[in-house]
């Protein structure tokens, strides 16, 4: 990372910590000296990820549960609080995509499509929102997702479900931006195609999809947790979206 901020004293939770981006934007935020607490559903992933973020000489706190679950969610932000003291940066991660066509889905996948985009960032917001304002203030950052703004795309594996949530995380986070202010900021990432196991096979399959991309690659988690740490840093950024795609989609 060629980008820090001063985080020592500090702490951050990141959702999602498993995966390529929440990973990346943990070990970030960890070289920078903040102490973490992590969520993720997967408990190898989330060992795996506490046991880098603990070799970097923090203290790491896993939160093994599902963000889509409010009542877990509140629970796992008290024991955060409770046991790292006030979270200064939260970064929700947590998500799923959803390639089907909307006249082939269940209602209950729509739901949960929603539910693991948009209603993870409202259950820890309300988990952990009231002791930033009540302290000294901190940061908050969604992903969305170039889907939300371009409404998907059939080539690859977001369609309408997923494009309305991740639209709902951008107007989720101006929203929260005037409900926080002046003590928090809340902002947006809307990653473009970022390589993990399913976008590798992907791109084997169709790598006529980089074409597209102005930079010439997909993009990395260390691209998404650059663009977090200058959220962080930012204090006087707040309710905006921003695009980290490669030059994919530019407005």
């Amino acid at each position: 990372m060629d980008l820090t901020v001063d985080l020592r004293g500090k702490v951050g939770l990141v959702t999602g910590a498993g995966g390529q981006i929440g990973g990346a934007c943990a070990l970030a935020l960890a070289r920078c000296g903040a102490d973490l607490a992590l969520n993720d559903v997967r408990a190898d992933a989330l060992d795996a990820i506490c046991a880098q973020v603990t070799a970097l000489g923090r203290r790491a706190l896993p939160l093994l549960g599902d963000s889509a679950d409010h009542a877990a969610v509140q629970a796992m932000g008290r024991r955060a609080l409770d046991e790292m003291g006030g979270v200064f940066v939260f970064m929700n991660v947590a998500g799923q995509s959803q390639p089907k066509h909307i006249v082939d889905m269940t209602e209950a996948e729509w739901d949960r499509t929603q539910a693991a985009n948009v209603k993870s960032l409202f259950n820890w917001c309300q988990a952990l929102l009231p002791s930033m304002l009540a302290g000294p203030g901190g940061r908050i950052v969604g992903l969305s997702s170039v889907s939300g703004k371009q409404g998907g795309d059939l080539n690859s594996v977001s369609r309408a479900a997923y494009a309305a949530a991740k639209g709902g995380v951008m107007g989720f986070v101006r929203g929260l931006a005037r409900e926080a202010a002046p003590k928090v900021t809340v902002n947006a990432i809307c990653p473009g195609l970022v390589i993990n196991p399913r976008t590798q096979k992907l791109l084997e399959e169709r790598p006529q999809m980089l074409e597209q991309y102005l930079a010439g690659r997909a993009g990395t988690g260390a691209d998404i947790a650059k663009a977090l740490l200058y959220f962080v840093a930012a204090d006087w950024v707040t309710g905006e979206v921003t695009d980290v795609n490669g030059g994919y989609y530019i407005d």
